[in-house]
């Protein structure tokens, strides 16, 4: 079929595909896998995974290996592409290190921000305790894994299922949903400035509870005779529902603005590699004289400076609202669950 794209629009598809580059991901069409064994197997180790943006998801498994498959490509390791080219630039890829029983997880290259839009499927041994962190957000899910889990996320869902450890869970924006297969005998602390929390245990559980939030409810499957609480009203200087609702507005707010950023910088990256890929087989068609295009091609625009890294926000405090505490069978380890907007769900497991 005759191309009927003007040369000049060609050109300038060339030079915005070009300058949008950085957002592509290295291999989208193949996914690379690598892997790590524990320099101490069966003795206590620790997952760190520290990222701008990425999608990942952690399932533990059985033996003493760390096997990490990405949509990015392995640090030092050449991905082929057609008519034998190879890149010459830095491009972001992906780190996998052991070192004493600590495998570490995290991007690299000139710039670690463009590999926003990756995705990480990451098996651990079960046993293994995972440090996880986001600075920009990317949803996280992690299933079967039995050592203690911290998890600081900026925007993006949780899910943690099969638990067994301790959880330390901070999100910013994004909904929680922590699922325990045995009874807890560490303390669990889940925060989320914006987001429904769903907590789920044994029937059987001991703790003692305190579920905070400002705009929210409280509910559970609990039997009265199983969960004794008491609600207790904002006390303190300024820490009134008046205050908390103001605050609770704004947070709603900036949660808006987060989620928008999100989805216009994921739209982004789709135009982006969409473009790409429409503006090579034009290219490609020009090139062998399929094309009316006649006009020389624009040379490449010079690459914008690299934004810095920008430091992960702290998550602050959660106080006032509506709290309510208690015992769970008798209580036992302390079990908090705090959120300035969002429902919080404490239920048994099934």
């Amino acid at each position: 079929m005759k191309n009927n794209i003007p040369s000049h629009l060609l050109r300038f598809a060339l030079i915005a595909s070009l300058a949008v580059a950085p957002l592509a991901r290295a291999g989208d069409n193949d996914r690379t896998t690598a892997t790590v064994k524990l320099s101490a197997p069966g003795k206590p180790a620790t997952l760190s995974l520290d990222m701008p943006w990425a999608d990942i998801r952690i399932t533990g498994v059985d033996g003493d290996t760390v096997t990490v498959e990405s949509s990015l490509n392995q640090k030092n390791t050449k991905h082929p592409r057609p008519g034998a080219l190879r890149r010459l630039d830095d491009e972001v890829s992906f780190e996998l290190v052991e070192k004493d029983n600590v495998v570490t997880v995290r991007l690299v290259g000139d710039n670690p921000w463009a590999g926003h839009d990756a995705e990480f499927k990451i098996s651990v041994p079960r046993a293994m305790a995972l440090s996880l962190k986001t600075d920009a957000g990317g949803d996280l899910v992690v299933l079967g894994v039995e050592g203690d889990v911290e998890v600081n996320n900026m925007n993006g869902e949780v899910r943690l299922e099969g638990l067994v450890g301790s959880a330390v869970i901070n999100t910013m924006n994004g909904e929680v949903r922590a699922v325990y297969a045995k009874v807890p005998e560490k303390p669990i602390s889940i925060t989320s400035m914006n987001g429904e929390v769903d907590l789920r245990l044994p029937a059987e559980t001991k703790a003692n509870v305190r579920l905070r939030t400002h705009n929210g409810s409280i509910l559970t499957d609990f039997s009265e005779d199983a969960l004794k609480t008491k609600a207790e009203g904002s006390t303190g200087k300024n820490s009134g529902y008046s205050y908390s609702y103001g605050y609770g507005d704004s947070a709603r707010a900036a949660a808006d603005a987060a989620r928008m950023a999100v989805d216009a910088s994921r739209a982004a990256a789709q135009v982006s590699r969409e473009v790409a890929r429409e503006v090579h087989r034009e290219v490609a068609k020009a090139v062998k004289g399929d094309s009316d295009a006649t006009d020389s091609v624009a040379p490449t625009p010079p690459t914008a400076p690299h934004a810095p890294r920008a430091p992960r926000a702290p998550i602050p405090p959660i106080t006032g609202g509506k709290l309510v505490s208690g015992t769970l069978n008798g209580g036992g380890v302390d079990i908090k669950v705090s959120t300035m907007n969002g429902e919080i769900t404490l239920r048994q497991t099934k």
